[in-house]
């Protein structure tokens, strides 16, 4: 199981620079938000699948991939997304009613303490999403583990360590 951290949490550290950018877009932005809730964690296992980076993925290792990469991904998001978008309004003043945000360190523990509730919110629901989609490729892929294969795994990732 901690073969799948690093990698999932620097997989949507990259997807959270992404989802930042398309954040910028206005147009688009309240929907790119409500993904940044639901893909971040389907992203990474399919990429960790189809790069054969993850061979069986358990539904306990699905949740733990999807929110680690729920939670990695809205925090570089909002890495990117709130220095960009304060810029933005100072220079062009184009956020002017939906974002503004002036440097005062009460606004930016409130800002950061929002940042992370919401990233512990990404993290449940990607746990979910990536559960889910574990749940798929353990359907698709035909083959259900047995308590022996479990068990055989978590020695493997004890001795690894």
């Amino acid at each position: 199981m901690n073969r799948y951290i690093k990698p999932s949490i620097s997989l949507g550290a990259i997807s959270g620079f992404v989802f930042g950018v398309l954040l910028l877009i206005p147009f688009i932005a309240p929907f790119m938000f409500f993904l940044i809730f639901l893909l971040a964690g389907i992203i990474i296992i399919i990429i960790l699948k189809k790069t054969n980076t993850a061979g069986v993925i358990t539904v306990q290792e699905g949740a733990l991939i999807g929110s680690m990469a729920g939670f990695s991904s809205l925090i570089a998001a909002s890495v990117l997304y709130i220095p960009v978008a304060y810029i933005i309004d100072k220079t062009f003043n184009a956020y002017s009613a939906a974002f503004s945000l002036s440097i005062t360190g009460y606004e930016l523990l409130s800002v950061s303490m929002l940042v992370i509730f919401t990233a512990i919110l990404s993290a449940i629901m990607n746990a979910f999403t990536g559960m889910v989609t574990a749940y798929i490729f353990e359907r698709l892929e035909n083959r259900r583990m047995t308590f022996e294969e479990h068990l055989d795994m978590e020695r493997v990732d004890q001795h690894v360590e």
